[in-house]
């Protein structure tokens, strides 16, 4: 490494999501409070690396929901840079999970609908009429860890 390279390289720090692990797990999951939000796997705020730039730090918190695997890559890069657009988008997002979050809640604890009864609401107010086992699978499974949450907490 050159003189130049070295004074202009980012300085790295352990990534405060997974700990440095490269993997966020439960243990990480409960130490943010994202049971609801997040599952165990690659760390998506260092992308598996378990460092980060100091930089990022300072300017993405570590616990925003918005921050998934999944998340395209340019979409990431604006999010890492504090792009105003990026952290508006990830501010909804957010609400639209507690939105969803206290949909189930209402619609298990008020309208005493049982979870199959619950996930195909879902599917039909976001006008999916055709989905996968697997994805039914999923969603009741969301569910239920919603309901078991919130009994949690009573």
């Amino acid at each position: 490494m050159n003189f130049l390279s070295k004074i202009f390289t980012n300085k790295k720090v352990g990534c405060p999501r997974c700990l440095g692990k490269g993997d966020v797990n439960l243990e990480d999951i409960k130490l943010f409070k994202k049971e609801l939000f997040w599952a165990p796997g690659k760390c998506a705020y260092c992308n598996g690396a378990g460092k980060v730039p100091s930089k990022r730090v300072a300017i993405v918190s570590a616990d925003i929901e918005y921050l998934t695997t999944d998340l395209p890559g340019e979409e990431r890069r604006r999010l890492y840079n504090g792009d105003i657009g990026a952290l508006k988008r990830a501010k909804e997002f957010e609400a639209q999970i507690i939105k969803t979050i206290e949909q189930i809640e209402h619609l298990y604890y008020i309208e005493n609908l049982e979870p199959k009864q619950i996930a195909e609401y879902l599917f039909n107010v976001h006008e999916k009429c055709n989905y996968t086992a697997t994805e039914k699978q999923k969603l009741n499974q969301y569910i239920e860890k919603v309901i078991n949450s919130k009994q949690k907490k009573q």
